[in-house]
């Protein structure tokens, strides 16, 4: 979906909403519809003009990714016509409901799930953004499409838009109490992909690299977790889960008892509340040793890496992980390691509130150095930084699951505090997509050692950060 056909489809689903605000019964008019309540439509009504109007302003998708000139003057296609991820929760909801509506069995009007044609003839490539493109005869991204559909159709669609927005508006309640303590063995390795609840082949591609490295550590006996750092797309949706994330999960269903797996919550797991991040993620068996919390911690004698829940509240921490936190760092002197979703700082998102709560909450223990790196994802890039911000070790592993373009040439200057940036970009098609990838951390007693691959296995960069001295 495109941002010029997502705004075009807002327009129906805002005028069912109005028709169904001031009907004279709520609940829904089909069997397939999930059940609103009057007052849920009353109040959808007001978020979705809310969001129409932001968004026919400025667009929510993401910034800094302005595709590079295409060759012989060739005008480029922006992201938002390529591949748009909104910011803005009601935007997102909308994304959410059309795209469950398209692949719901009962749907007048299917996804064609055949593999896009390659960009260049007889080379076989993955798409890269999507093989999935709506049923043949629909109208172009100009054109509403809901218009061309039954009556029921537009009021599917609507319905789910006003539960998502209940859900957004409901939030699940947080959970206060920490997942217990995992002990790893002093041998272990760790696997990070972060942003990669897409779905997207490019995506299954980065899951299917993950298990090459989680299987070679299960062949040497090696102990191994996979975290995830949050965002399933659009919204979070029950159905996003169950379809984009747990069936390419590189952990497989029975393995619970051999490897770890360890999500962290995303802005986009809270736009529909965070209900199915809690409810249908996190009581998966394999996530189980996460006990149904936002936060965690995995430690051995010489290292501890700390899961914090920064999306509760979006881009913040919510009590009472700073305190617990502190308490947890004064007990425990190894060196830790902070996971989160948001960033602490930025190299290329130019905006002093980035990470602000995060560092406030925080300042004193990154002032008394009790805090030794962080490992980060919700910028969809990979980036590796000098010691910036009381951080000693400072990652970037957005890069999972969400297609953006690369905008730098591999010669550009790194902006501070960047030090390091996979500037490749995938050679066929006319666009410069980024390859997307994850990271691999192997410690051994004092030692830690970091590589980070591409979706197609290749070892980009990797070294020593800490030896075993």
């Amino acid at each position: 979906m495109n941002r010029e056909f997502v705004l075009a489809q807002m327009d129906t689903v805002l005028e069912e909403l109005k028709k169904r605000a001031s009907a004279r019964r709520g609940g829904t008019a089909s069997d397939h519809e999930p059940v609103v309540e009057k007052q849920e439509y009353s109040n959808a009504v007001s978020d979705v003009e809310a969001a129409k109007g932001r968004e026919q302003g400025r667009s929510s998708g993401a910034t800094g990714f302005q595709a590079r000139p295409r060759r012989r003057g060739q005008a480029s296609a922006s992201l938002d016509e390529t591949c748009f991820i909104s910011s803005d929760p009601v935007v997102s909801i909308t994304q959410s409901a059309l795209e469950e509506y398209f692949d719901h069995p009962d749907s007048r009007d299917h996804v064609d799930e055949s593999a896009v044609a390659s960009p260049r003839r007889g080379v076989e490539t993955t798409a890269p953004v999507t093989d999935r493109s709506l049923a043949a005869g629909l109208p172009p991204s100009s054109r509403r499409v809901l218009d061309k559909f039954s009556v029921t159709d537009p009021g599917w669609v609507s319905s789910l838009v006003a539960m998502g927005i209940s859900k957004f508006r409901n939030p699940h309640p947080f959970n206060p109490e920490p997942a217990p303590t995992h002990v790893m063995a002093d041998q272990c390795r760790l696997v990070f992909v972060g942003d990669w609840g897409s779905g997207l082949p490019r995506a299954q591609k980065v899951a299917a690299q993950m298990r090459r490295l989680i299987e070679e550590a299960m062949t040497a006996g090696t102990e191994c977790h996979v975290i995830h750092l949050g965002d399933v797309y659009y919204s979070g949706f029950d159905y996003e889960y169950r379809k984009r994330f747990l069936p390419y999960w590189p952990v497989k269903p029975g393995e619970e008892n051999k490897i770890g797996s360890w999500s962290l919550n995303g802005n986009h797991d809270m736009y529909s509340g965070g209900h199915a991040y809690y409810g249908t993620l996190l009581a998966d068996a394999r996530f189980a040793r996460q006990a149904r919390s936002s936060f965690f911690r995995l430690a051995n004698d010489h290292w501890q890496f700390i899961g914090l829940d920064t999306a509760y509240d979006d881009d913040g921490l919510k009590d009472p992980q700073a305190t617990w936190l502190a308490e947890t760092l004064a007990k425990n002197r190894q060196r830790a390691v902070l996971l989160t979703h948001h960033q602490f700082f930025s190299a290329y998102e130019d905006d002093p509130n980035v990470g602000k709560v995060l560092r406030e909450k925080l300042g004193p223990l990154l002032a008394d150095k009790a805090i030794f790196g962080a490992i980060w994802g919700h910028e969809h890039r990979c980036v590796l930084h000098s010691a910036h911000g009381g951080l000693e070790y400072a990652r970037l592993v957005g890069n999972g699951g969400v297609p953006v373009y690369m905008t730098h040439a591999e010669g550009d200057d790194y902006p501070a505090p960047a030090t390091f940036e996979d500037r490749r970009y995938i050679a066929s098609g006319l666009e410069h997509w980024a390859y997307m990838g994850f990271s691999v951390v192997d410690l051994d007693g004092n030692s830690l050692r970091e590589r980070y691959f591409d979706e197609d296995g290749l070892l980009c960069h990797g070294g020593t950060i800490v030896s075993g001295t």
